[in-house]
């Protein structure tokens, strides 16, 4: 209802954004876990790296031009919380999940052309990313390689995550791991979802993550 609500108040002023001056940033190797070899992860790892200042800094550019939040002025949960509650006033103004050509989603899914969109998600995950690193230095970015993420075939495995040392390591693994861009993708695709409509995952899990909830223990 409130995502309804919200459309509605926006009225003719939310117009679709064309994003075709977005910047693509398609990943060498898209997929996750199994699909991909370790090679094809490393390859995906330094792309990031190589990309990672760059790609801040021109979303940066475009969200002041859309009205959105600023990266650099905001921190932290701060900025958790203000980019959450611009997406739920704009997002309706993306290209629609439902509206793009079949494709494999997240994290599958092509970035560019049609899928241009996906680019964008990615960004703004990692920049959720960033106001948790910056905040607390335990977490960095990094491949996760647990062996029992890949076992298991997570989303997580073989990609390029967030990851913190735990203070009490277990047997099966000694890093937390956290995907700041699953929760853009799942909003993406799911926007009328209990979560995005109603909650704040975005800020709570900044938050947890800059408190050192998820690798206290």
């Amino acid at each position: 209802m409130l995502n309804l609500i919200q459309r509605w108040l926006a009225g003719d002023a939310a117009a679709p954004w064309d994003l075709g001056d977005y910047p693509a940033w398609e990943l060498p190797h898209a997929g996750a876990g199994r699909a991909l070899s370790e090679a094809q992860a490393q390859a995906n790892w330094s792309w990031f790296q190589a990309t990672l200042d760059e790609r801040q800094r021109r979303l940066r550019d475009w969200l002041l031009a859309h009205q959105g939040p600023d990266p650099q002025a905001l921190h932290g949960t701060a900025y958790a919380k203000a980019l959450n509650t611009w997406a739920k006033a704009h997002w309706p103004q993306l290209p629609a999940f439902s509206r793009l050509p079949r494709h494999k989603p997240w994290p599958d899914c092509p970035r560019s052309g049609a899928f241009i969109v996906n680019s964008l998600l990615g960004d703004l995950g990692a920049s959720l990313g960033e106001a948790i690193r910056h905040a607390n230095p335990d977490w960095h970015w990094g491949l996760n390689l647990d062996a029992t993420d890949l076992a298991d075939d997570m989303a997580t495995a073989r990609r390029v995550v967030l990851l913190a040392r735990l203070k009490h390591p277990t047997p099966q693994t000694d890093q937390a791991v956290l995907d700041p861009e699953a929760l853009l993708f799942a909003a993406h695709r799911f926007p009328d979802s209990v979560d995005f409509v109603h909650l704040d995952p975005w800020t709570t899990t900044v938050a947890d993550a800059i408190a050192g909830g998820y690798h206290a223990h």
